[in-house]
């Protein structure tokens, strides 16, 4: 906002006149009265523009607001439909005359911008020259969305445990709630739900599906068997001293997980997958059978050496010989029955819910969540992401480039990523990114404190990804000490004034009510 009305050329005319000794006493009387009437006049004037200047900006403020909503126009019709809502709300009868209006919208921040002037003719200061005042406004809205899609990224770690996951349930319940009262529509707000401890749970009722490697096509598929081997099976047929045994080996077989539950009759599969190659673990590549490396593998955690210290064994090695000769020896497999752990150690989260307009579901979904496991947050911003995505696995949301919609996710972590490292031939515990020593995760180390730091820097990486999509990206820290973690997260947010630090259950509250109230608003910028 602004006002021009050339004050500088007024004062030198008035200092010209008292500087001009010529004439009478009566002159001079005559024109010490000018200076006064004009300013007395004067104060009409600015009145006037003052006026014209609030009248303007209610006119640009209604004309941002219907360029606004019309998410789709383009730079001329815009600019179109900002002049006539202009002539229609500050029309020729209006004190001033409007001129100059601009139209800029950034897409970056997704805001509309609109700029515009009115000329005030002017009643008294025109006796000294100033024949108008200029006033000017600026107004500027967020572009309107109709629809809201959001994702829900929580943490369901093991440190969630007790009170702490019944106040995530109780606050994400809230947000839940708040945002499908404001829904006019059915489809007008659509929430999908991602618990994430070590790995993420799609749904068991995927199973064998095309885009999850039915026939162990991908690299990443049973990479800890290290390829192909040589498989003996045994048959044994007969009674006591009748009893034969006939043992045949088949060569080059390709290890799947799939068929490895199938050979344990007590194990199912969790629902669990594993972390494709970097940077396919965060980002919304779409599974492509043509392509193996873009498929996504069941998670199964293989029997691991009954010796130095390995985290996950279930089974009887069966064979001697080197840590990685047991763990090759698939044979144990057959009719077994884990006597702890077992394939689905690691897999400890509820399943995904894809996004949907029934907000039981969503609550149901919520109170189901239980707590156990560690913390691998770019995982689940990875599945945050694909649940917002129109393609598969999941295919229930728009296209990113939808202007019209909101796209949201809300990530809750109380700790720091962590991924076990072991001084073994494996180098670490077994997680979605597999066994350190195969470097899945851009490195080989045993020190969990260097994976942990690999972790935070693929966290990174998914949070500039979810960004760069248009994804409006909230985050809260939950009772967490790090500050390594809290400015982790808080870089992670769109921008820091969507990071929520919440050292308590009524500040964890107050943040999800926060952002309810964000999306639930078509706000005016300034």
């Amino acid at each position: 906002m602004g006002i021009d009305v050339g004050v500088s050329s007024w004062i030198r005319k008035i200092d010209a006149v008292w500087r001009d000794r010529r004439g009478n006493v009566a002159t001079i009387f005559a024109l010490a009265l000018l200076p006064i009437s004009v300013l007395t006049g004067g104060t009409v004037d600015y009145s006037m523009a003052m006026n014209a200047r609030t009248r303007l900006a209610q006119s640009l403020d209604a004309a941002a607001l219907a360029v606004g909503v019309n998410v789709s126009a383009s730079a001329e019709d815009a600019a179109g439909i900002a002049n006539d809502f202009m002539a229609a709300n500050y029309p020729g009868r209006e004190l001033g005359s409007v001129t100059g209006v601009t139209v800029s919208i950034d897409d970056a921040s997704d805001t509309v911008t609109v700029y515009g002037e009115s000329v005030v003719q002017t009643l008294m200061l025109g006796i000294i020259g100033i024949e108008t005042i200029t006033v000017h406004w600026e107004s500027e809205v967020s572009r309107a969305r109709q629809n809201l899609e959001m994702v829900m990224v929580l943490d369901n770690t093991g440190s969630m445990g007790g009170s702490k996951i019944r106040d995530l349930r109780t606050s994400a319940g809230l947000l839940n709630e708040i945002l499908f009262e404001a829904a006019t529509e059915p489809d007008d707000v659509r929430i999908g739900l991602v618990p994430f401890a070590s790995t993420v749970n799609v749904g068991t009722q995927y199973e064998r599906a095309w885009w999850l490697d039915p026939n162990a096509l991908s690299p990443e598929h049973a990479a800890w068997a290290e390829g192909p081997l040589d498989v003996e099976t045994c048959v044994t047929t007969g009674r006591r001293r009748n009893r034969r045994t006939t043992c045949t080996v088949e060569e080059d077989v390709v290890p799947n997980h799939w068929d490895l539950f199938d050979q344990m009759p007590r194990e199912n599969w969790g629902g669990c997958v594993e972390a494709r190659a970097i940077p396919m673990d965060i980002d919304d590549t779409t599974p492509n059978a043509g392509r193996p490396e873009t498929l996504f593998v069941p998670y199964f955690s293989p029997d691991e050496p009954e010796r130095n210290g390995y985290y996950n064994s279930y089974l009887s090695d069966g064979v001697g010989g080197s840590d990685r000769d047991r763990m090759r020896n698939l044979s144990k497999y057959e009719n077994a029955r884990a006597n702890r752990g077992g394939p689905n150690e690691g897999c400890t989260t509820t399943p995904i819910t894809p996004i949907t307009n029934s907000e039981s579901t969503v609550d149901l979904a919520i109170s189901s969540m239980q707590a156990s496991g560690a913390t691998n947050i770019p995982n689940g911003i990875g599945w945050g992401v694909r649940v917002l995505s129109p393609s598969e696995p999941f295919t229930g949301g728009t296209a990113f480039d939808d202007r019209s919609i909101i796209k949201a996710m809300v990530i809750l972590t109380d700790g720091e990523n962590y991924y076990r490292g072991g001084r073994h031939y494996y180098s670490s515990a077994y997680s979605a990114y597999g066994y350190s020593f195969f470097g899945r995760l851009g490195t080989r180390s045993a020190s969990s404190r260097r994976l942990a730091s690999e972790l935070n820097a693929r966290t990174e990486a998914a949070c500039d990804y979810a960004k760069s999509l248009g994804i409006r990206v909230y985050t809260i820290t939950f009772q967490v000490n790090s500050s390594t973690t809290r400015a982790l997260m808080e870089d992670c947010a769109t921008n820091p004034t969507l990071y929520f630090d919440s050292p308590s259950s009524s500040a964890l509250r107050d943040a999800f009510e926060m952002i309810a109230g964000d999306l639930s608003n078509l706000r005016l910028s300034r």
